[in-house]
């Protein structure tokens, strides 16, 4: 009873992964081709961060549920701070001007989306409350170590390489004599007042969790600087016309096929589409061999799994990302991980899709 309910959630969870993918790449989409004003990109921006809010929840209940480990996504900084200013901007519009100096080949960072919004969520809640009347905060990010963009051999993830985020607003400042205790658990300088957030202890926390760290500079009546750092994912920038590459896609939703295939022709890659497991394996019989497959685990007829198998057997060597909304097809036990060059788990932005796609064809 037990392993069918567990596998009624896993079916449930792919399924919500789907529409929730497709909901973010439909924001996607309308980012690009509309033209946005202030409140418009506030609202995009709250149904984006509320559709991977919700993604995370059904992964937590699923987790708890099935003792399976939370997964990490590929997250682009810039984006997040992008979307969450562009969400609480709207209302602090009268108070905070937000200054944002963002470095636009910001490698990107391996963690849950929730988690860094939240981070990034306190510490701005922190610099509004510390300044009174009307003042700046500035978001910084940069990268930091011997990065280079153009070379052949990426590093998925090297430890020598890290994003750097700085948060810093001109607000009162913190007295020095209680900034060694400013992370400790139960600390708080905003007794009594509303909206205070959820604490720099937790916020230490969550940083520390995926391996960041974070520091402070701060004085009464000299503002306050906040420095995180994470380690990176290296990018790779591509040099010249990507027109070259050919992607097959296969992806049995109509509605998601479209979107991922539009978001890649916007990007000048050539596309295929298909929905079927035995499609892939009937165009690689007879057409052109793509230099990419990005592949869905949920099928009707072969599902990605079986698809996968069939074309290793065929011995081409071409490089596969398998799309799955399902925890468990993430997961070290699957044994999948040996059988594609990635698993992006639903729901994914284009951003994330897309860096992996750099990685492995350019």
């Amino acid at each position: 009873m037990q392993n069918k309910d567990s596998s009624l959630i896993s079916h449930l969870a792919h399924d919500l992964n789907n529409i929730l993918t497709r909901i973010v790449n439909s924001v996607e989409l309308l980012k690009m081709k509309v033209e946005l004003n202030d409140d418009t990109k506030s609202l995009l921006s709250s149904i984006e961060n509320g559709t991977f809010m919700a993604s995370e929840i059904i992964e937590d209940v699923i987790s708890e549920s099935t003792n399976k480990t939370i997964r990490k996504k590929r997250i682009n900084i810039n984006t997040l701070i992008e979307d969450l200013v562009n969400t609480i901007g709207v209302q602090l519009k009268n108070k905070i001007t937000f200054e944002l100096k963002l470095d636009r080949h910001l490698n990107f960072v391996e963690a849950r989306y929730s988690d860094l919004y939240r981070v990034i969520m306190n510490l701005i809640i922190n610099s509004v409350e510390a300044i009174k009347g009307k003042g700046t905060i500035s978001i910084i990010t940069s990268n930091t170590g011997t990065t280079k963009h153009n070379t052949n051999e990426p590093k998925l993830f090297d430890q020598g390489f890290y994003v750097q985020i700085k948060v810093i607003d001109n607000g009162m400042g913190i007295d020095s004599s209680i900034l060694p205790y400013i992370f400790d658990e139960k600390f708080s300088t905003k007794a009594g007042r509303k909206n205070r957030g959820f604490g720099l202890s937790i916020v230490k926390k969550i940083i520390e969790d995926w391996s960041g760290t974070i520091k402070i500079i701060s004085d009464n009546g000299k503002g306050t600087e906040f420095t995180i750092t994470f380690p990176a994912v290296q990018q790779i920038e591509i040099v010249g016309s990507i027109s070259a590459k050919l992607i097959l896609v296969a992806e049995d939703e109509d509605v998601q096929r479209e979107l991922l295939v539009e978001l890649l022709e916007s990007y000048n890659y050539r596309v295929v589409s298909v929905s079927t497991g035995k499609e892939v394996l009937r165009y690689l019989g007879k057409k052109e061999i793509p230099d990419l497959l990005i592949i869905d685990q949920k099928m009707p007829d072969i599902d990605g799994t079986a698809c996968i198998k069939k074309i290793k057997a065929k011995k081409l060597r071409i490089p596969i990302i398998l799309a799955s909304g399902s925890l468990e097809d993430a997961s070290e036990k699957s044994g999948l991980k040996n059988s594609v060059n990635k698993i992006i788990c639903k729901p994914y932005n284009f951003d994330e899709m897309l860096s992996v796609i750099k990685e492995l064809i350019g």
